[in-house]
């Protein structure tokens, strides 16, 4: 969080559509945007749903006996396939100081110095 919006200072739509330059002001880099499903993915999603019970089912046999190692696999891939992989969440505590630009300045004089 910024105490003095001074200190903070926004970043610039730099132009250009090339890599590292940014877009112009109302131009998308994607403007058709994601490509739709083809019948095929479709059919491919719901087959995997399909088999949805049979998958948990080798997964619950595989937990209870131990062995089969290509079954689970196989039953995890159907199930990723048909429903997508579970979300992977990240916990961050973290502090995020602003420097001024005296500070900046500072800091890459210093790291410079190093080199």
């Amino acid at each position: 969080m910024v105490a003095n919006n001074d200190v903070a200072t926004p970043r610039k739509n730099r132009g250009g559509n090339t890599a590292g330059q940014g877009f112009k002001p109302g131009k998308s880099g994607n403007p058709s945007g994601r490509p739709k499903k083809t019948p095929e993915q479709i059919n491919l999603e719901a087959a995997c749903r399909d088999k949805t019970p049979e998958a948990l089912a080798t997964i619950l046999a595989i937990m209870a006996d131990g062995q089969e190692k290509s079954r689970l696999t196989a039953a995890t891939y159907v199930l990723d396939r048909g429903w997508g992989k579970a979300p992977q969440t990240i916990n961050l505590d973290a502090t995020v100081t602003m420097m001024t630009p005296e500070q900046r300045k500072a800091r890459i004089a210093e790291l410079l110095g190093m080199i």
